[in-house]
């Protein structure tokens, strides 16, 4: 019952918030074009946003699978005993990747982990939004900072921040702002007796850029739906660090491979209702659909086209399978790296 009067005041409040948001559907058009211009020149903004971060003779450190991600985390904990996790969306997802368990910290704690919801390319700057004060206390006090970032979490400028941080926090939590927010980069933080360390992970993000179909999904990955969904409302455990909401439960099949997670795709219901508390003028909807069908056509294929679909480089590539070098050469070259 907690729970239902919870969703039913973020409802109120959404209502009320969005009421105030001069000329919301063009808002929303704006932040979808910010995204959609960095997931087609993510290379470019990744590049100049490391670069700016060098300029005070630090860097970022790269994760781009979870094994990576766990040997970077372990590298900057193993010397702390306290260490306190906060429950910001990249940190999920990050603990859900590693697949790691999070003991709960009540003491004040050494290290922090904390997620960022934007980095800024030109300025080679994050923003973290935090959940309570308390949690911007605990920063304070650290003496290190780890910041867990997304590759989906660039802005191309900060000057794109304001737009985006007012969206997010209008949706995410029903109100215009987050209760408490940080800004830093990496490196020695000014009037704070702390290390701040940041660590850009991929983990699978980036394959959603290989199809321009679902593009525009990559522009959802960062954000943290509340427990507005049927399905997530009838097993709804916010201290469980391991359940997906219902975004992140579709995402996460885009994002590891829709053959082999089907059941993320073709389970899922109130998807019309998801797009309504969605920061973004984006019919996932359409994206589902389209994922549905590629599922169909799979469906559909007989046992025979199936087999020349594989990975068949084990068996051709078996040493036996062709002894004229020159032959399996020639072979190679036309079926594997597209040579006439």
């Amino acid at each position: 019952m907690d729970f239902l009067k919870d969703h039913q005041s973020y409802i109120a409040r959404l209502k009320e918030s969005t009421s105030r948001i001069s000329e919301l559907d063009l808002a929303k058009k704006r932040l979808t074009y910010i995204r959609w211009k960095v997931a087609e020149n993510l290379d470019k903004l990744l590049f100049e946003f490391e670069t700016n971060v060098k300029k005070t003779d630090l860097g970022i450190t790269w994760c781009p699978d979870a094994k990576s991600s766990l040997e970077v985390l372990n590298k900057h904990i193993r010397s702390f005993a306290k260490v306190k996790f906060f429950k910001h969306n990249a940190v999920k997802k990050f603990v859900n990747e590693v697949d790691i368990s999070v003991p709960e910290l009540r003491e004040k704690p050494d290290v922090v982990v904390i997620g960022a919801k934007f980095i800024m390319a030109n300025t080679g700057n994050f923003y973290s939004p935090l959940n309570d004060f308390e949690e911007y206390e605990a920063i304070l006090n650290a003496k290190k900072i780890i910041v867990i970032a997304g590759i989906d979490s660039l802005l191309a400028s900060q000057s794109e921040l304001p737009l985006a941080k007012q969206l997010y926090a209008t949706f995410e939590t029903g109100n215009l702002n987050y209760p408490a927010e940080f800004v830093g980069r990496p490196g020695r933080a000014r009037g704070l007796n702390s290390e701040i360390v940041l660590l850009l992970t991929d983990h699978n993000r980036s394959k959603l850029l290989e199809n321009p179909t679902h593009r525009p999904l990559f522009s959802l990955l960062n954000f943290d739906l509340p427990p507005v969904c049927p399905m997530q409302q009838m097993s709804y455990d916010p201290s469980n660090w391991k359940k997906l909401d219902t975004l992140s439960y579709i995402l996460y099949g885009f994002t590891h491979g829709i053959q082999d997670f089907p059941q993320h795709i073709t389970g899922n219901y109130g998807l019309n209702l998801i797009s309504q508390f969605l920061p973004y003028d984006i019919d996932l909807y359409d994206q589902i659909l389209d994922a549905r069908s590629l599922l169909h056509l799979d469906d559909k294929k007989t046992s025979f086209t199936s087999f020349f679909d594989i990975d068949k480089s084990a068996i051709l590539f078996h040493p036996k399978k062709f002894k004229d070098a020159e032959k399996f050469r020639k072979f190679a070259e036309h079926n594997f790296f597209g040579k006439t």
